[in-house]
């Protein structure tokens, strides 16, 4: 019922360049450049849950005002789910003001990734992902019923009978 991943390649490219990334006291322009693109990398290929590394978990839970959960399959399962968690995360990554000096925080990372995500409307095509998944689970959730209760339809708006209670 679920269909395949979004793919984005085009995200990748141009990779991270270390030499305009400012290091911070915790980590090398060359670390940001590399855990950088190890994210565009998990967004471009559909972000699957099987495919979210501690190092992606212990990043991106410091990013974008994600926070840990209490480990890094809480974070999947509340994040890379389905059609409309994923859809989720990206709008979070694409509206983020991404705050902060670069030469503490990664924000210049965040800046680029939320830029990219932008361009190539990522968000509004897990949107029609999820909306297509949705309409899915119904029309197999209608099947279930009809099979259950005679495969008959009815309409929501037929008229039911007016019944009047009591008073008292």
């Amino acid at each position: 019922m679920t269909a395949g991943p979004i793919l984005c390649e085009r995200l990748r490219i141009p990779p991270f360049d270390p030499a305009v990334l400012k290091p911070t006291q915790w980590a090398t322009a060359q670390q940001k450049a590399q855990l950088g693109n190890a994210i565009l990398r998990f967004i471009a290929v559909g972000m699957p849950a099987e495919k979210f590394t501690p190092a992606l978990y212990n990043r991106l839970s410091n990013m974008y005002g994600f926070i840990a959960h209490y480990n890094r399959t809480g974070f999947t399962q509340t994040w890379f789910d389905n059609a409309a968690t994923r859809r989720d995360f990206l709008d979070q990554v694409a509206r983020y003001p991404c705050w902060g000096d670069p030469t503490f925080v990664w924000s210049d990372v965040e800046k680029e990734i939320r830029l990219r995500v932008r361009e190539n409307l990522l968000v509004e095509a897990w949107t029609t992902r999820a909306r297509e998944e949705q309409v899915a689970r119904e029309k197999a959730e209608l099947a279930r019923l009809q099979a259950k209760h005679g495969g008959k339809a009815t309409s929501a708006d037929a008229s039911v009978a007016t019944v009047q209670l009591g008073l008292l």
